[in-house]
């Protein structure tokens, strides 16, 4: 009986609706890591593919062709997950605007000042947004500034 409990427990809507939060959050934590890796790399195609509108992947080229700060460090301190937006069995993969579930990272970012030759450091609050491209970087929410990107 006690087995049957444990089983029925396991698939519960609410232990199924952890399990998912807890998968998607991984993958943002890796998604924010693999981002803030090519900026530090000055990777245009691996920032860019975390960017799902062309104005700001365009941005991030132009800054990357004219540093003013080289990112030396990003590192993850937090990753949030909000609830589901769509669950995923009505989840339409071919609306690639669709947003299924919205999140938000702190990370720390030093950079090397070119022109002051300073290190400066802060800690950033990052939107993203999961949906059929998987993470993105929700640039609606946390815009790109024209001289660095984040």
């Amino acid at each position: 009986m006690t087995a049957l409990l444990l089983v029925l427990f396991a698939c519960s809507p609410a232990h199924m609706a952890k399990a998912r939060e807890d998968v998607d959050r991984a993958a943002l934590g890796e998604a924010v890591a693999a981002y803030w890796k090519a900026a530090q790399w000055n990777d245009v195609a691996g920032m860019s593919g975390f960017l799902a509108r062309p104005e700001d992947q365009l941005l991030v080229a132009k800054v990357a062709a004219s540093p003013v700060l080289r990112v030396t460090e990003g590192k993850v301190l937090q990753v949030v997950v909000g609830p589901e937006l769509v669950v995923r069995k009505d989840r339409d993969r071919a609306d690639l605007d669709a947003q299924w579930r919205v999140g938000t990272a702190l990370v720390r970012v030093e950079a090397w000042g070119l022109a002051d030759q300073r290190v400066t450091a802060e800690t950033i609050e990052q939107a993203w947004t999961m949906g059929p491209r998987g993470w993105t970087v929700d640039t609606s929410r946390s815009p790109l500034d024209a001289d660095r990107p984040w």
